[in-house]
């Protein structure tokens, strides 16, 4: 069975020998910017979420709430890119259904309330721009594996690139018009369309 692509977070420290109190955080802060954005983030919540120790947040993050988010950020980018790098695939339209069915179970486990938290980082990163430079280095993070995964395939890769995109894309927008919808019917629609679309990709083989 291939493997799907489902950056899945919470609860990790329940499988840690020994307690990682920043980790937890980390972990922490990435479920809240999912479900909450980054004004729903905050340091009371955190604490309230991973049982931390109040007076550990600027031990462990002396650049204060900014810090914390851009390791959340970084941390979900690298998990993603991880599974991504790691899928065996053979055809084109296997990445597709990896990125999108791995979102959509991750969606669908977070009860329809669940989106990204790179995205609602970058959409409320306000004037801190080290935030939307840290959502950003993402993104093109993923394009860059995502466009590497189809080339595996033998997709072309000026065909490759812009479907590594398009892939990010319409999963930001499901995700956003699922949780809206309280249903995850636009998945269907995105693997469907997407399926489609790379069946018909010119390949180097």
């Amino acid at each position: 069975m291939m493997t799907v692509i489902n950056p899945i977070y919470e609860g990790r420290h329940s499988q840690m020998t020994r307690r990682d109190v920043r980790s937890e955080m980390v972990q922490g802060a990435i479920n809240l910017l999912a479900t909450n954005g980054v004004q729903g983030t905050s340091f009371a919540l955190l604490i309230d979420a991973t049982d931390a120790p109040r007076g550990s947040i600027y031990h462990h993050f002396p650049g204060g709430k900014s810090e914390l988010i851009r390791d959340a950020v970084a941390s979900i980018g690298a998990t993603v890119v991880s599974i991504i790098d790691s899928l065996n695939v053979k055809k084109p339209e296997d990445v597709v259904k990896a990125f999108v069915e791995g979102w959509r179970a991750l969606f669908v486990g977070g009860n329809y309330d669940r989106g990204c938290a790179v995205a609602a980082t970058s959409l409320g990163a306000g004037e801190d721009a080290s935030l939307r430079d840290a959502a950003r280095e993402v993104f093109e993070a993923w394009s860059v594996s995502l466009t590497n995964a189809f080339v595996r395939t033998g997709v072309k890769k000026s065909d490759a690139a812009d479907y590594a995109s398009l892939c990010i894309a319409v999963v930001e927008g499901a995700l956003i018009m699922g949780k809206t919808t309280r249903t995850d019917k636009i998945f269907d629609v995105a693997l469907r369309q997407l399926t489609t679309l790379v069946k018909r990709a010119g390949t180097t083989r």
